[in-house]
C-alpha cells in the first residue's frame, strides 16, 4: 500500500469539514506539554478520531498517548496507531512518520 500524505489543517473546523483521509489537527502546545491529535482515519471511511500526544515526549497519562516529533506539517509519532473498528469503521493499523501514514 501506498503510504498517504498526513494534511496538516491549521484549524480544527476545517478539518471536519474536508475529512480529507489521513488529515491531522494538533491541538495548539508548546515544548514538553500534552496535547490531542485529531485525524480522519487513513483507511478512508471519514472517522475523525483523536488521541493524546506530548510535544517531543510520551505523556504519562492514564489510557494510552504517543510520542510526537513536535513537526506539524511532517509530524511523527510513536508507537504505531490501532485505530480499532467503530461506526462505519473498519479498523486501521499503521504508522505516521515524517508526514505519511503508513499502514502495517
Amino acid at each position: 500500500m501506498t503510504p498517504l500524505r498526513a494534511v496538516h489543517y491549521p484549524e480544527n473546523a476545517r478539518l471536519r469539514q474536508d475529512r480529507i483521509p489521513g488529515s491531522i489537527w494538533i491541538a495548539p502546545c508548546g515544548e514538553g506539554e500534552a496535547s490531542m491529535l485529531w485525524f480522519v482515519c487513513p483507511c478512508g471511511c471519514g472517522t475523525l478520531r483523536n488521541i493524546s500526544i506530548g510535544h517531543r515526549h510520551k505523556p504519562k497519562m492514564r489510557g494510552p498517548s504517543w510520542y510526537w516529533n513536535g513537526r506539524a506539517t511532517e509530524a511523527t509519532l510513536d508507537p504505531s496507531v490501532n485505530a480499532a473498528p467503530a461506526g462505519d469503521c473498519n479498523g486501521w493499523h499503521g504508522w505516521l512518520r515524517d508526514g505519511y501514514w503508513e499502514a502495517c
